[in-house]
């Protein structure tokens, strides 16, 4: 496996999905179970179709409220176990716990040899101290391929004025991904009645959010679950013609987030102008759901034999990590990888 993060690799990667009309995979993944399963899945993938040189989007989020994931895999996290939440942490170390798990696996005796990995941030959540200082920590940014600078809770203005600030110190370093519009809390969308057609990304904004900020890459609010587009059960669908009128204004520069409500129909996203699609919560939900119910099936091992096979973090550890690797073999296929022949070349 070879890790990525210069700014001219990651450009060139992104051009050479393009040009397959690919979106880049871009999953989350937390801990070596995940990391090894989308290592192993895209090794698998990247054989069976002799692709060399297979790109993946490895991201994680700091303290972003819907899942501060660098916080949580911090040593100093302390999570209810009655799921009532947790305290503590520092989403710094999270952050070097991270990045230092990820080089692990890079050139490892010949394992994962046809797989790339491109660190990113995902959610930069600026209004958050610890991932503020994160994102303007210069060994973090030469680390990272893609970094999410996520003003999407302040004003439209605010936003634009701080993501081209942001653009301007870092941009010639690292790619800058930004979401172009305020994203509603639950609360604030249902004091202010808003509709699910209130939050969905106006073409014209997004437009002058890219050309104002200066960004790379763009997050439109394009109906998916990509944070809060309606209070309660809202509908959950994807918006192919807001895609299709900014993709002819931009070209194809779109991440797409919360994919998890498109299920096999995220492939056809790519010629809309999506060259980059997030994934997490159906890949992490459907492990530990598959954890769940071998322990239940052997619940007897588990409580009166104390089986230690079945007790040890091996063995967890396993059934996450090959379900992750099912997964990301599945979506690098629904995503049209097959189409990347050939083999690139870093850029340096």
């Amino acid at each position: 496996m070879k890790l990525i993060a210069s700014r001219p690799a990651t450009l060139s990667l992104l051009d050479r999905c393009r040009r397959n009309e690919v979106a880049l995979f871009s999953p989350n993944g937390e801990l070596p179970a995940e990391i090894e399963g989308l290592l192993l899945g895209g090794q698998r993938f990247a054989e069976e179709f002799g692709i060399k040189q297979l790109p993946i989007a490895i991201g994680m989020t700091g303290n972003y409220p819907d899942n501060p994931q660098f916080r949580k895999i911090s040593t100093g996290c302390v999570t209810g176990p009655d799921l009532s939440g947790f305290h503590g942490g520092d989403v710094r170390e999270g952050c070097e716990i991270w990045l230092r798990t990820l080089e692990v696996y890079q050139d490892l005796r010949g394992s994962f040899p046809d797989v790339c990995l491109l660190p990113f941030i995902d959610h930069g959540w600026i209004t958050d101290d610890g991932d503020l200082k994160m994102l303007h920590d210069d060994s973090v940014v030469d680390r990272m391929a893609i970094i999410m600078h996520d003003a999407s809770k302040l004003s439209v203005d605010e936003n634009i004025k701080l993501t081209a600030e942001y653009v301007k110190r870092y941009g010639q370093r690292v790619v800058v991904e930004g979401a172009a519009d305020k994203i509603y809390d639950p609360n604030d969308v249902l004091r202010l009645g808003l509709t699910r057609e209130d939050q969905l990304s106006k073409p014209e904004d997004v437009i002058r959010f890219v050309k104002e900020t200066g960004i790379d890459l763009v997050v439109p609010n394009l109906g998916t679950e990509h944070r809060s587009v309606g209070a309660g059960t809202a509908d959950r669908r994807y918006e192919r013609e807001i895609a299709q009128a900014i993709r002819d204004q931009l070209g194809p520069i779109m991440a797409l987030h919360g994919s998890s409500c498109l299920g096999g129909k995220v492939g056809q996203t790519a010629v809309d102008g999506i060259c980059k699609v997030n994934f997490y919560t159906a890949m992490a939900v459907g492990a530990g759901q598959r954890i769940y119910k071998i322990l239940r099936d052997h619940e007897t091992d588990v409580l009166e034999k104390n089986n230690l096979w079945i007790n040890s973090e091996s063995f967890t550890h396993d059934v996450r990590r090959r379900h992750v690797a099912d997964v990301c073999y599945e979506m690098l296929g629904t995503l049209g990888y097959g189409r990347l022949k050939g083999t690139w070349q870093d850029v340096a």
